[in-house]
């Protein structure tokens, strides 16, 4: 069997590229089994590529030579959101013109949550797959019946043909070594799904060290550094960062950095944080995301997210202790917001040293299949927000539209510097851009509360 498995372009802004990790891993399953000619191939990589001036070949060129080389049986496509589905389509449409008799599937978690929405879209005839698709993809392709007992370390590594390729443009190398969420979070899709996707079910440290090794070995043969982040929806504790840790430090002359999320609950009620943290550094952890979402207990309630926002100044004292940095998840603007709670909880995020311009802007993302898309309507997938935050929000985003193109340069390249300096010792890059972003905070903080202020003062009389 002979498959072909695509990334498609996604319709909106993607400033974060990265890695299509989906389709690595449904590679590296089938490889793992004997299905021996699996072909990937990423749209936004040529686009990348392109826009960096770094001279490669066409996805339809490349498609192209591998369909002279024999023709597919299978082509699938992932998709993570909804901004996937027309490319998706377009390239269906055109690689079953060009491969009559092809079948089509799409997988991902867009296909799972809105399943109806994507069939509409795509070409009569796709296939679709819900929920984790290693198994039923296997067993379309292969003909043999699905199994869907698998365990988290019948997983196999993800296959990575382009890795350097990724490197070179700055990607981490994202891994995933757990499925599943504990949390209840309203605004999430996990806790909608069936249970046995949403129970959390860890990867074993071992055969996680096992793929972090392979790859920091291949990227320091090529010369470029090895950095790694873990996209799970949560690592879990903290005990299993240490375990990683200690695994990490078994291997002979490896060095790799790494990255990972946590949820606030974990963070909160873990002993010495700050001296746990620091000792992780020293091992290569660079980062850890927490979705901090508010400040605010009652709006943390009704949106299900549930911790002690009186622990947040210890968590964020261990983090600056410690040489880890802690990046924070924030929901601003959402239905209930008012311009004074928004001012009052920028005060507080600044106070703890946690404000940043995209915290200011953010806004509650209605996704297919959270409890919050079932309690009220979306405008383009936004919750709406009353008459006067929608003005202001409007406001302070034309006023600081230079401070937004800013700091999404240096926020999306401060991650990796900060890992290579850990490798490399030279952290000038990393402290430029550290510094950018504090500059650009700080502009954004006082354009915030000025108007802020005077849409607060204005209301009042």
């Amino acid at each position: 069997m002979r498959v072909f498995l695509i990334r498609p372009l996604c319709v909106v802004e993607e400033p974060e590229f990265a890695e299509p990790l989906g389709i690595e891993r449904l590679a590296g399953y089938l490889l793992a089994r004997g299905i021996r000619d699996v072909h990937l191939f990423d749209r936004r990589l040529y686009e990348r590529e392109r826009d960096a001036g770094i001279a490669a070949g066409t996805f339809w060129d490349d498609v192209r030579s591998a369909v002279a080389e024999g023709m597919p049986d299978v082509i699938g496509v992932s998709l993570m959101t909804s901004s996937d589905v027309r490319d998706a389509s377009r390239v269906l449409v055109r690689l079953r013109s060009m491969c009559p008799g092809v079948r089509l599937v799409a997988g991902g978690l867009h296909v799972t949550m809105a399943r109806e929405d994507v069939a509409r879209m795509l070409p009569r005839g796709t296939e679709l797959i819900a929920g984790e698709g290693e198994g039923p993809l296997y067993a379309l392709v292969s003909g043999t019946p699905h199994v869907s007992s698998l365990t988290p370390d019948d997983w196999a590594c993800a296959h990575r043909p382009h890795l350097e390729r990724y490197a070179v443009l700055g990607c981490a190398v994202n891994m995933q070594t757990s499925r599943g969420c504990p949390g209840t979070c309203a605004f999430c899709a996990t806790p909608g799904l069936p249970a046995s996707l949403r129970a959390w079910r860890p990867r074993r440290v071992g055969l996680v060290a096992d793929e972090m090794e392979s790859v920091a070995r291949r990227l320091e043969a090529a010369g470029l550094p090895a950095v790694c982040n873990f996209v799970d929806d949560d690592f879990g504790p903290l005990e299993r960062l240490e375990e990683l840790a200690a695994e990490l430090a078994r291997r002979e002359d490896l060095r790799v950095t790494y990255s990972c999320e946590m949820r606030m609950r974990t963070l909160t009620h873990a002993r010495n944080l700050g001296r746990r943290l620091k000792s992780l550094h020293e091992t290569g952890l660079t980062r850890i995301f927490v979705g901090v979402e508010s400040l605010d207990p009652d709006t943390l309630e009704q949106w299900h997210k549930r911790y002690d926002v009186g622990r947040l100044p210890h968590v964020v004292r261990a983090f600056d202790e410690s040489g880890v940095r802690l990046q924070a998840g924030y929901i601003m603007w959402h239905a209930d917001q008012t311009v004074r709670g928004a001012l009052e909880e920028a005060q507080g995020l600044h106070r703890l040293g946690l404000y940043a311009h995209q915290a200011a802007t953010s806004r509650m993302i209605v996704f297919p299949g959270c409890a919050l898309a079932e309690e009220a309507g979306s405008v383009d997938g936004l919750e709406p927000l009353t008459a006067h935050a929608q003005e202001f929000y409007q406001t302070f985003l034309r006023e600081t539209e230079d401070l937004r193109r800013r700091w999404m340069r240096a926020a999306i390249a401060e991650p990796h510097a900060t890992a290579t300096a850990w490798l490399t010792g030279d952290d000038g890059r990393a402290t430029a851009l550290n510094d950018e972003l504090r500059e650009v905070n700080e502009l954004s903080y006082a354009a915030f509360t000025t108007l802020a202020e005077s849409f607060v003062t204005g209301q009042d009389v």
